[in-house]
């Protein structure tokens, strides 16, 4: 595992997006440790927080439902 120092976030990347996508990464590591009875190596928010900045976690955006329809 890399200093979390040395990692530096891809360019033109949201911080505040990036601790989000983080930290339910690490919360899925731990109920995937908790799950299986394996142990992750170092801290898992350190983990989850260089697989997010390596571009190892993928998220996307879920569309907003559409507005209902006018009442006639």
């Amino acid at each position: 595992m890399a200093k979390l120092a040395a990692l530096i976030p891809p360019q033109g990347s949201n911080k505040y997006e990036l601790c989000i996508v983080a930290a339910r990464e690490a919360r899925r590591l731990n109920d995937w440790s908790r799950r299986t009875g394996e142990n992750i190596a170092g801290k898992v928010t350190a983990a989850a927080l260089e697989r997010s900045i390596r571009q190892e976690v993928p998220f996307l955006y879920e569309d907003e439902p559409p507005p209902p329809p006018p009442q006639l």
